[in-house]
């Protein structure tokens, strides 16, 4: 089945309380039987820093922290790699770029990084968001708990197709990938995979302060018909999916299927959070218009709801506008 991991980048912005990420990769790594490689990517000193701190030397201090980075490094990837090897970088600069550039040299198909400690009581920094809207591979962003094995796990889908056929494709090919991520992670922590779409026939606010006039009988009818339509259209998805997977797989996983009418902005995460969900995964960019800038408005607002574990998955096609030069 597709979806398999074969090169694994964990991702590291310092020193501290970072066990737990390099559990959660290798964990993810030993089932795939994927390589793994530790990066310790930091933000490179300002060019003024020799004018505020007189103490230092500009190049000597960089070049200091990287022989230091690169020391602490490899001590730990002794111990973490006992049982499993892992190979090591450290990249002084931009981490943004410094991450993407090895991703698309490497070969790279998975990042895994711990999120940010971030203010304003999000859960997930700017590097994450950036990572999210910009990394080429699929990026899994974990929590700050102490890892435990997942018990629930989402898949979060977009089934409306009334788009032009060229988009129609697109997206049903990222639901595919959606769907395919989610179940491997399923069926590596023995959890329960949940599959979540919330549909707006007529944005509320609009219907509710009258903006249009809406016959309610006929509402209903529209309502029930895009459910059904929605169903239709996750059924044939989980076919495909059932026929990729091994025999009795799907059976095994028993996905539940949640088809929400609301706000998507508002009810993935709600939904997600009423299902003490440990990891959802999700598109992160919306269309290929732009390549690499734009990430989905619901996306966005989504995530920054979100207090559980994160994979953010990109449509094919999706080009970083991040050179590899």
């Amino acid at each position: 089945m597709k979806g398999h991991y074969k090169n694994i980048l964990c991702v590291l912005s310092d020193s501290h309380r970072q066990d737990d990420t390099v559990a959660q990769a290798l964990h993810i790594a030993k089932a795939h039987q994927a390589s793994l490689t530790i990066m310790l990517s930091l933000e490179s000193l300002p060019p003024n820093a020799s004018m505020v701190m007189e103490s230092f030397s500009y190049v000597d201090s960089q070049q200091t922290m990287e022989t230091q980075a690169k020391h602490w490094l490899k001590e730990q990837a002794e111990s973490w790699g006992k049982h499993y090897p892992v190979a090591t970088a450290v990249t002084v600069g931009q981490p943004l770029i410094d991450v993407v550039r090895y991703v698309k040299k490497n070969n790279i198909d998975l990042v895994i990084k711990r999120a940010e400690e971030s203010f304003l009581d999000k859960l997930f920094g700017s590097l994450d968001m950036r990572l999210f809207r910009k990394c080429p591979c699929p990026v899994w962003i974990i929590n700050h708990k102490p890892r435990s094995q997942y018990k629930n796990v989402v898949a979060a889908l977009d089934l409306n197709y009334h788009y032009p056929q060229h988009e129609v494709s697109i997206r049903r090919d990222l639901n595919r990938d959606i769907l395919r991520h989610a179940s491997q992670i399923a069926l590596l922590e023995f959890a329960q995979l949940h599959i979540v779409h919330v549909f707006d026939a007529v944005p509320e606010n609009i219907a509710r302060d009258g903006f249009i006039s809406v016959d309610n009988d006929r509402m209903e009818t529209d309502l029930a018909k895009i459910h059904a339509e929605r169903e239709t259209e996750l059924d044939k998805l989980l076919e495909e999916l059932g026929n990729e997977l091994d025999d009795n797989v799907l059976e095994y996983l028993k996905p539940q299927k949640h088809i929400v009418h609301g706000y998507p902005r508002r009810e993935i995460a709600a939904t997600t959070t009423s299902l003490d969900t440990d990891i959802i995964v999700m598109g992160t960019v919306a269309r290929l218009g732009v390549p690499g800038y734009i990430m989905g408005d619901t996306a966005e607002e989504t995530i920054h709801q979100l207090k559980c574990a994160v994979v953010g998955v990109k449509p094919r096609g999706f080009e970083t506008p991040i050179s590899i030069d």
